[in-house]
């Protein structure tokens, strides 16, 4: 993980590069996991909201 800080390749997030595992932040309790899930999610819902505008703009 580059800057071994937690962030990701670009700084896009835990679990977005291409090993997509817990590189560098081991999960060492459930509230530490929930909140890296909690990140993932924010960042796939974000994902799929650019992908929707997409597919929009492509049928039209």
């Amino acid at each position: 993980m580059p800057n071994y800080d937690g962030t990701g390749p670009d700084g896009k997030g835990p679990m977005t590069g291409l090993g997509r595992g817990y590189c560098i932040i081991p999960v060492s309790s459930s509230k530490h996991e929930l909140n890296l899930l909690k990140n993932q999610e924010r960042l796939l819902q974000a994902q799929l909201k650019q992908i929707k505008s997409r597919i929009k703009e492509v049928k039209s």
